[in-house]
């Protein structure tokens, strides 16, 4: 009945921690199952962005992260501008969560659910001037990280 309960109480903090979006603070690790941000700057000017949301956490919110955080990255480098030279959004159904080893004493057996994850990957380039860029949109730091609200 111990085991029971812990297992109760392991299950309930889990759907407790899944029901809220990802935040805009988390970085991808190993705690976070791989949800969260990840930047490598693969130019002096430019930056490989990738964000993975949780069930919680939509496409639009998803994009809200990304054009903060490319727009955190610029102006730290001195850059009062930025594009995005690629951008990829995805919506993909993942994993899937079962519980139980024994299906005469386990009553758990076979309970499974699938999560639904947005990722979005970006690659984004500083602009020491707002020029045109062709079909590429300029974006403003300080607009950006002025208007845009982060909510964690």
């Amino acid at each position: 009945m111990r085991r029971l309960m812990q297992l109760m109480g392991c299950l309930s903090l889990a759907l407790l921690v899944s029901a809220c979006a990802t935040s805009y603070d988390t970085e991808k690790s190993f705690w976070t199952f791989g949800e969260g941000f990840d930047t490598v700057q693969i130019a002096p000017d430019s930056w490989q962005i990738s964000f993975v949301g949780n069930n919680a956490t939509d496409r639009a919110l998803a994009r809200k992260y990304v054009l903060y955080k490319s727009a955190e990255l610029c102006r730290n480098a001195g850059y009062p501008y930025f594009m995005f030279t690629s951008e990829r959004v995805d919506r993909d159904s993942v994993g899937q969560f079962g519980v139980g080893t024994d299906i005469d004493k386990d009553f758990l057996i076979g309970s499974s659910s699938i999560e639904k994850q947005t990722s979005l990957i970006v690659e984004v380039t500083g602009l020491k001037e707002q020029a045109e860029q062709g079909d590429a949109r300029v974006y403003s730091t300080d607009y950006i990280l002025g208007h845009i609200k982060i909510d964690d």
